[in-house]
């Protein structure tokens, strides 16, 4: 019997549980402070009380080669040496979603839709605003391919804010967590956090309820070029504890709207076609580690 420890790394803490490869879900998922000097101290001991033969680990950060660099941390993961020093059979490094990408047979009785639509091909978008703006495309729920989307430019979304575009601003700038609270400071000089301008749009507070509304509008937008894109004739997936929160104040016939824009003839029919959901699970990550396993045996 195959057993495996699933680690989800972020900026701040770490997700982790054990599973064997005759287990039908996760149980017993543990949560700690991310410590760079403790990290290696924690995986060993892991790995030795739980006698662990594979190690699967997703990361926030782009994946090259065999090594994942976070995006918020001078930290390295490099999934070759770790297997070397742990003796392990396997160790897999996955970007964050990617590892969500492939957690879609844990999470799709979770799924409250915005936009349904009409399936017309295997291609699912998996797209979460959180500290950054996480991406990734499934096709057939096997084939994976992570995306760096979040830190491409874009140059028309602060229209949405009423803001000045600074030159320098990439598509997270505007679509995340992050880009709400620093829009929010912008108007008021006020630094909180989304979750707190989000407590305050529902407070009727006027600067909060520009940000929000030019948040949702933002995000229709940019799934609709990406929609576009990638043709992601499935559905599109939308996922994190942001969009969780923002799912009951979404107008489904404002965000359609925005979504199909002024597109026209075939491009506006493929729009029409594509499904929209919120994944209502959490630990996203993990689930998807845990179907990585099993898939493996």
């Amino acid at each position: 019997m195959s057993k495996a420890l699933l680690v989800d790394v972020g900026g701040t803490n770490i997700r982790y549980a054990i599973a064997n490869n005759l287990d039908e879900d996760i149980s017993d998922i543990n949560k700690s402070s991310f410590n760079e000097k403790n990290f290696e101290n924690l995986l060993q001991k892991l790995i030795k009380d739980n006698n662990i033969d594979t190690l699967i680990i997703s990361i926030a950060g782009p994946k090259i080669n065999n090594s994942i660099t976070m995006t918020n941390r001078n930290y390295t993961f490099n999934s070759d040496k770790i297997k070397s020093k742990f003796n392990l059979q396997k160790c897999i490094i996955l970007n964050d979603w990617e590892a969500i990408a492939h957690s879609f047979n844990f999470i799709s009785k979770d799924i409250r839709y915005i936009k349904k639509g009409s399936k017309f091909n295997d291609t699912k978008l998996f797209l979460g605003p959180g500290t950054g703006l996480g991406a990734a495309l499934s096709i057939g729920n096997q084939i994976v391919l992570p995306t760096e989307i979040g830190n491409t430019t874009n140059s028309y979304l602060h229209k949405n804010y009423d803001i000045e575009l600074d030159k320098n601003s990439v598509l997270e700038n505007l679509v995340s967590g992050s880009a709400l609270s620093a829009i929010y400071e912008s108007k008021t000089s006020l630094k909180i956090s989304s979750e707190e301008v989000f407590e305050k749009f529902n407070t009727k507070d006027h600067a909060a309820i520009k940000v929000i509304d030019g948040f949702i509008k933002s995000l229709a937008e940019t799934l609709s070029d990406l929609a576009l894109t990638f043709l992601p004739g499935d559905e599109i997936l939308l996922a994190g504890s942001l969009i969780r929160s923002l799912f009951p104040v979404i107008n489904e016939k404002d965000f359609t709207e925005a979504f199909i824009g002024t597109k026209n003839g075939i491009h506006k029919e493929l729009l029409e076609k594509i499904s929209i959901g919120v994944i209502m699970k959490e630990k996203t990550p993990l689930y998807g580690n845990f179907n990585l396993f099993k898939n493996l045996n």
